[in-house]
C-alpha cells in the first residue's frame, strides 16, 4: 500500500473543502498512475460514507432509551422518523445536505453511494421493526454495533465498497482488524492524535482507496464500554473500562477505484 500524496494546503488550493482532515503527506517520488483529482474524490467519497454510516451509528445510540423502554409497544422509531434524524446529524458533521445532492459538487458516483447507504440503513431499520416494538422487553441488543454491522453487510452486498467497524479488541470477531486496520487503529489510540483525522492509502496496483475514520467513545457508549475494566455489562461482555472521548475504534473503508 502506499499513502496519498497530499497535504491539506493542496487540497484548499483545488477548491475542495477544507474540513476534510486528512492523515498525512508522502514523499513526492510516491506516484499513482491515477489523476490527482480522481483520487481526491475517491478519499472524499470513502470519508463521507464513513461518516454517514456512524451518523446512523449516532442516531440509533441516541434513541437507545427508547428503543429499550419495556413499557412502549410502537417506539415510534420508523424508517421515515430515523432518516429525518440521520439526514440532520449528517449534515451537522459533514455540512452536506443529503436533500440537495443533485445540485450540489459532488461526483456522481459520490451522490449515489451517499443515496444507497440511506436507503439500506432505512432498510436496516425497516426490518428491526418486530424486534424495536416488542413490549415487555427492555434491552433488546439492537445498539450501535449491530446497526452498523447490518448497513455494512448489505451495503457491501449492494454496492461492492466495503464497510466494516473494527478496534484493537473487537468483540465481535468478524472485526478483527487486518494488517493495515491495526497500524492505522495504534496510531487513533495515541491520545495526541488529531480528532477525527482520517489515515488512508491507494492500493499498490491503484486498483482501490482504503480509508481509516477514527471512532470515539460517547456518553452512552461508557453504558457497556467504559468501566470499571473487566466487569460484565448488560449483554453480559466485559467491559473496555473506555473514558469519555477515548478512540473506541474506526469504520475502515476499502473504495474499488472503478466499481
Amino acid at each position: 500500500m502506499r499513502r496519498l500524496p497530499w497535504m491539506l494546503a493542496c487540497l484548499v488550493a483545488a477548491g475542495w473543502p477544507s474540513a476534510l482532515p486528512f492523515a498525512r503527506g508522502l514523499e513526492s517520488s510516491d506516484r499513482s498512475t491515477i489523476p490527482f483529482h480522481t483520487i481526491l474524490e475517491l478519499e472524499q467519497t470513502a470519508r463521507l460514507l464513513a461518516i454517514l454510516l456512524d451518523s446512523g451509528r449516532a442516531v440509533v445510540n441516541d434513541n437507545q432509551t427508547l428503543l429499550d423502554d419495556p413499557t412502549k409497544a410502537h417506539k415510534g422509531f420508523t424508517p421515515e422518523a430515523f432518516e429525518g434524524q440521520l439526514r440532520d446529524m449528517f449534515r451537522g458533521r459533514a455540512g452536506i445536505d443529503l436533500d440537495e445532492l443533485a445540485g450540489g459538487t459532488l461526483s456522481p458516483r459520490s451522490r449515489h453511494l451517499l443515496q444507497e447507504l440511506v436507503t439500506v440503513s432505512k432498510q436496516v431499520i425497516a426490518d428491526a421493526q418486530a424486534e424495536l416494538n416488542r413490549q415487555g422487553a427492555g434491552f433488546k441488543g439492537f445498539i450501535p454495533a449491530v446497526f452498523g454491522a447490518r448497513v455494512s453487510t448489505r451495503f457491501t452486498a449492494v454496492t461492492g465498497v466495503r464497510l466494516k467497524q473494527t478496534a484493537l479488541d473487537p468483540r465481535n470477531p468478524a472485526n478483527r482488524p487486518d494488517s493495515y486496520e491495526r497500524v492505522a487503529l495504534e496510531t487513533f489510540a495515541d491520545s495526541a492524535y488529531p480528532r477525527e483525522k482520517v489515515i488512508s492509502e491507494m492500493a499498490a496496483n491503484s486498483s482501490s482507496l482504503r480509508l481509516m475514520f477514527p471512532l470515539y467513545a460517547t456518553r452512552q457508549c461508557l453504558d457497556c464500554h467504559g468501566g470499571p475494566k473487566g466487569g460484565l455489562d448488560r449483554t453480559g461482555s466485559p467491559r473496555e473500562g473506555l473514558t469519555l472521548g477515548q478512540n473506541a475504534g474506526a469504520i475502515s473503508v476499502l473504495l474499488p477505484v472503478g466499481k
